[in-house]
């Protein structure tokens, strides 16, 4: 089942406008999507997630048992990626080993290092902005600022409200299972016997669930006007321009830096090899 990343707490990051982090980390994002160079790439790594740790008060052991997996998928990337990657691509570049007909170019490796590390930077910032940012809140500052139709957003956190539900449905229900001595061991040919129990069940209180909520959405007369008014107000504050113009400059300065030392850009290690 989908789960959501959010950390409850009341951070520096928690406090800022959802739309802050976005338009915070969308434009090095961006240019990390582009970039050639691994050095950009681990810098940026460690920009997003120092920030997210510190202003965002995620305790380590929450945050490594959500980053781990990722680390343990990036490792074994760079370790087969250079064995598949082709061949004319890295010709040029040195042999780091040969084994048989197995020949592995320092060229694969650095391109392994380099896409392994522009995900790890996407997801760090993609952490960043879903563990101190919760859905309601999000959908929030879409619709009074984007000027996301209400009707699209508020139908939308209904939908996502759902998905915690249906966990904790599931969970009943196969609590109930084991309490009448169904059980959940087996082979392939359980597991399906056993999905097709738990869906009639699901199914249905799904539908239950659905129809009270359009009939409480029908009831306070959803749709039926062009705007609504808002319990909690978002607008961005100083605070909210001061993490951009920080996360930005910070972002220039290491471009600028890593220019100055001839690290930014097409793969100079390619010249070194």
């Amino acid at each position: 089942m989908m789960k959501s990343f959010y950390y409850f707490g009341d951070s520096f990051l928690h406090r800022l406008n959802p739309l802050s982090k976005i338009i915070a980390t969308a434009p090095l994002v961006l240019l990390a999507l582009f970039a050639t160079d691994p050095w950009t790439l681990a810098i940026f790594c460690l920009l997003f997630g120092s920030v997210t740790l510190i202003l965002g008060r995620i305790p380590l052991k929450h945050y490594f048992k959500i980053v781990i997996p990722l680390l343990i998928f990036c490792f074994f990337f760079v370790v087969t990626y250079p064995f598949f990657v082709s061949v004319e691509r890295v010709a040029e570049t040195a042999i780091a080993f040969e084994a048989g007909p197995v020949t592995v170019y320092w060229g694969g490796i650095i391109f392994a290092i380099v896409i392994a590390l522009r995900m790890c930077t996407i997801i760090m910032s993609a952490l960043l902005f879903s563990l101190t940012t919760g859905f309601n809140k999000f959908v929030g500052a879409l619709v009074q600022q984007w000027k996301v139709p209400y009707r699209i957003g508020y139908s939308t956190m209904a939908a996502y409200r759902f998905v915690p539900m249906l966990n904790f449905e599931l969970a009943v229900i196969r609590a109930a299972h084991k309490i009448r001595g169904i059980s959940d061991r087996g082979g392939l040919k359980t597991k399906f016997e056993q999905t097709k129990r738990y869906a009639v069940p699901l199914l249905s209180t799904a539908i239950r669930k659905a129809e009270r909520t359009a009939l409480a959405m029908d009831s306070r007369a959803f749709g039926a006007f062009e705007d609504r008014t808002y319990y909690h107000i978002h607008r961005f504050t100083r605070r909210d321009f001061l993490f951009i113009l920080t996360l930005w400059l910070t972002g220039i300065a290491v471009v600028v830096i890593l220019r100055q030392l001839g690290l930014f850009g097409p793969l100079m290690m390619f010249q070194m090899l």
